[in-house]
């Protein structure tokens, strides 16, 4: 007899349940943004200013020059400069103690009068140690004296050169031109006379020097410097 053979199972309409879990997906919950716009600032109104109260100009300051004390502090301190350039530094001292005490409202000019009495008194200082060991020593400084006209001062020092050298004729003729200078007519032609025997040469040159001026109308003035007969 036949097999009965097992009924089929009937496939059922309903969809077959699968295994894998559904992968849930995160989702971030997103606040509703705020309202990021703020709300546009009033406008200041800013209250006109009052008008600046009106201030009378102030009259610019004239400049005015150097008072005339001033430049005569100025003048009194280039004259002891001049001494002083000039290596007279006794006079020197002399004029700018002048200065400090005439012109005591002159701070800076009295400051350089100063600064420049120490200079001169160095050099004085300096000028007293040094030793005069020659005849030429001597003259040569006394040479300088002369021309800043400290006649007395030369004389001294010429007097010291004779007694180291009686018969040099260019310091008898400075003795001669140094006495003329002060007046010493017999003194001046003492001299020139012997300077002109030890060196003939003198009496042409004592015809142009200016320091025998005053002997310019003195006979014997003329019989020393005019050459004698042949």
């Amino acid at each position: 007899m036949p097999k009965k053979s097992k009924p089929s199972k009937a496939k059922s309409n309903k969809p077959q349940s699968r295994s894998v879990k559904a992968k849930t997906q995160s989702f971030k919950k997103i606040k509703p943004a705020a309202h990021s716009r703020k709300p546009a600032s009033k406008a200041k109104v800013v209250a006109p200013s009052k008008p600046a109260p009106k201030v009378a100009a102030r009259p610019v300051p004239t400049k005015l020059g150097p008072s005339k004390q001033f430049a005569g502090a100025v003048s009194a301190l280039e004259a002891g400069i001049k001494l002083m350039y000039a290596e007279d530094f006794a006079k020197a001292v002399k004029a700018f103690n002048k200065v400090i005490a005439d012109y005591s409202e002159e701070p800076e000019i009295q400051a350089s009068a100063k600064a420049r009495i120490q200079a001169c008194e160095k050099k004085l200082q300096e000028r007293a140690r040094m030793v005069y060991r020659t005849s030429d020593d001597h003259y040569n400084v006394a040479v300088a004296l002369m021309n800043r006209g400290d006649v007395e001062s030369a004389m001294t020092h010429l007097q010291s050169a004779l007694k180291l050298a009686p018969k040099a004729d260019h310091i008898l003729y400075a003795i001669a031109a140094a006495n003329a200078l002060q007046g010493n007519r017999d003194q001046a032609l003492h001299y020139l006379k012997q300077s002109i025997h030890h060196r003939a040469e003198n009496r042409f040159q004592a015809q142009q020097d200016n320091d025998f001026s005053v002997l310019a109308e003195e006979q014997a003035f003329k019989d020393l410097i005019t050459p004698p007969d042949k």
